[in-house]
This record gives C-alpha cells, sequence and structure tokens, in this order.
C-alpha cells in the first residue's frame, strides 16, 4: 500500500500504541535502549529534578489546586496574562478538555495524520475526525484542510512540528491559513516537540493569541519532551481567556505538587536546556546523513526523532533492532528518537547490520 495512503487512515499512532502495550508486556524495556518513545536522553534539568525531590518531601499535603505559581511563571515566559493559561497533568488530559468544552455529536475535527489523541477527542463525544493526507513530503496539507472545511467543521488541528512525521509548516504559511479559517472554527495548534526545531520559520503560533482576537486559537504545549519530564506529566494550553474560562470548567487532571515545582524550574533553567538541545540536534544531524547514506528515505526533522523507509517492513526491522538491544518505533515506516551519543552510534551499526549497506 503506497505510504501516503496508510498514513491518510490515520490510525498509526494508534497502532504503534497497542505495538507498545503489546512489547511491554513481553519485554523489559529496562534492558533496551530506548529509542522509541521520543523522551529525552538528557533528561529534565538539575534544577528541575532539585525541585521535585524538594516538593516531594511535603508531598503528604495537597498542591496548589490552581496552580497559580506555574500558570504565573507560564505567563511570565512567553509574556502573556495568567488569563491565557490552563494546565494540566500532560498535554493530553487538556485534549480531552478542549474536546469537553467545544465538540459535540455530528461536529467535525479537520487534521492530517498525527497524534492519536486528537481521534479519540472526536470519538469520544461522537464529533467526526476528518483526516486530510498529508502532502508527498510529509507535510501538513493546509490547502487540503481548507478545502474540506465544511459548515459542521468545529475544530481544526495543526501539529506543528508533526507526530510522527517530523515535519513542520512555516510561520508564514500557517499564519496565512489561520487568517483565512472562518472565525467560528477552533484552530487548535499542538507545539509538543517545538522547542527542538532549528528552521527559522519553524516557530510557535501563540502571538496569534493578542495580534488575532478575533480567531480562537488554543497552542498547546508540555514539559514532556523538550523538557525531559515525561513521567512527571505537566502540560498546558495558551489561549484567550474566554476559551480558558471554558476549558477550567470541563473534567481536568491536578499538577502535582512536585510537578508544578519542577516545571517552575525547568523554565528558569535556560542554559541547561540550551546545551542539552544541541547535543539533540547533533545526534539527529548523525543520524539523518547515516541513513541517507545507508539509501534510506529521510524525512527531516524538526523533533527529537526521526522519520524514515528503509524499504524493508517496518515491524521487521524493529524486531530486529529490539534483538540487538534497541527499541525504535513503526508508525507505518521506522521511527527513531535521537538518543546519547553512544546509542546513536550504536544503532547506526545496527542498521548496517541489518541493511547490508
Amino acid at each position: 500500500m503506497d505510504l501516503k495512503v496508510l498514513l491518510s487512515k490515520a490510525v498509526l499512532e494508534k497502532e504503534e500504541s497497542k505495538r507498545a502495550s503489546r512489547i511491554a508486556s513481553g519485554v523489559d524495556l529496562s534492558k533496551l535502549v530506548r529509542m522509541g518513545f521520543n523522551e529525552h536522553p538528557y533528561g529534565m534539568s538539575p534544577k528541575a529534578l532539585e525541585a521535585i525531590l524538594e516538593a516531594s518531601r511535603t508531598s503528604n499535603f495537597y498542591g496548589d489546586f490552581q496552580t497559580v505559581a506555574l500558570k504565573n511563571a507560564i505567563a511570565d515566559f512567553y509574556g502573556l496574562k495568567f488569563e491565557n493559561v490552563c494546565t494540566g497533568a500532560g498535554s493530553s488530559p487538556i485534549i480531552e478538555m478542549v474536546g469537553c468544552a467545544f465538540l459535540n455529536p455530528g461536529d467535525e475535527v479537520l487534521m492530517c495524520p498525527t497524534f492519536a489523541a486528537f481521534l479519540d477527542m472526536a470519538g469520544i463525544r461522537m464529533a467526526k475526525p476528518v483526516v486530510v493526507p498529508l502532502n508527498e513530503d510529509m507535510t501538513y496539507d493546509l490547502d487540503g484542510l481548507y478545502a474540506a472545511i465544511t459548515d459542521r467543521t468545529k475544530i481544526i488541528v495543526v501539529c506543528n512540528p508533526n507526530n510522527p512525521t517530523g515535519t513542520y509548516v512555516g510561520k508564514q504559511k500557517l499564519i496565512e491559513f489561520i487568517k483565512k479559517v472562518p472565525d467560528d472554527i477552533l484552530i487548535l495548534v499542538d507545539e509538543a516537540y517545538l522547542e527542538f526545531a532549528t528552521a527559522d520559520d519553524c516557530v510557535s503560533m501563540y502571538p496569534l493569541i493578542n495580534e488575532m482576537p478575533d480567531k480562537p486559537i488554543v497552542v498547546l504545549k508540555t514539559f514532556s519532551k523538550y523538557y525531559g519530564m515525561a513521567g512527571v506529566r505537566v502540560g498546558y494550553a495558551l489561549a484567550q481567556p474566554d476559551i480558558i474560562k471554558a476549558l477550567m470548567k470541563c473534567p481536568g487532571s491536578m499538577v502535582s505538587r512536585a510537578g508544578q515545582a519542577g516545571a517552575i524550574a525547568a523554565l528558569a533553567d535556560k542554559e541547561y536546556y540550551a546545551e542539552a538541545k544541541k547535543k539533540v540536534v547533533d545526534g539527529i544531524n548523525y543520524i539523518e546523513k547515516e541513513l541517507e547514506n545507508m539509501g534510506c528515505r529521510v524525512y527531516h526533522s524538526q523533533t527529537n526523532f526521526i522519520f524514515f523507509d528503509t524499504y524493508m517492513d517496518a515491524q521487521e526491522v524493529r524486531t530486529k533492532v529490539m534483538d540487538a538491544g534497541i527499541m525504535i518505533s513503526a508508525p507505518s515506516i521506522s521511527r527513531v528518537s535521537v538518543g546519547r551519543k553512544e546509542d546513536n552510534e550504536r544503532f547506526i551499526e545496527v542498521m548496517h547490520e541489518i541493511l547490508g549497506r
């Protein structure tokens, strides 16, 4: 089956989750080099870890249910107001809050193939996910999304950079798209991986919250990826106050006392994360170059993972890589998360052995 057609079915991440569960049930992941879950290979800032440990000492007491200090820290970081911020235990619960606040049965949610939580957001509320195929280069097809708008369209999802492809839509093209979308359609921009981006035009859309007050825009962010806090579970949304108020009326998830403290410390430690990003980007560049030298089709990434085609069965490749002690993923074709330098080099050695190239 053509890769583009396969991806357009938008089941890749859902199937990947199922496969990951099966692997987890039969394999001791602690014995594998983890290069399959898009985790940060260098982990969180030591200052964030210290803050988490210190906050944990008083975890017998409830934390701040309103996450006031964390919201203020996030607002200050972006030059926004407290009223522009909603927090949750990761960005996935906030995706559910968006669905709860804005979707009704029969509504349509437009997206290209992306993170499966957006399919669930629609399906749970009996809304219809409308999936527009990606462009040939695996980038989001904004023209296709615009052409798919109907009078039932309630939300348009744009994951930028996209998961699982790692590709992105440039600033000007995305802004032009947002401008022409009808003002009664909520635009949900998932920027889970954006902080890893190096392209000058791969930037956040949060300034549009103030620059386009008539546009209902929600920007999703997380501390799981760039900040290396995947197991801590802290995410947030940036939007206009009325949208935030609507989200806050929905069942959500509380960020733990430790998570709040760690996230605040992480935002402040820009030096650590800048240095860690350099190492991640070096790893991305190394793996991409080596895979291309082996004849693989590589979709150049603005994230901490690489989507690539070996022209072999992706599940077979993953199994062979796992036999060598490394876990990668296979959402239709292969995807590998960047690791530490020695892990990246070992992965490339294994790929040479598998491909014989």
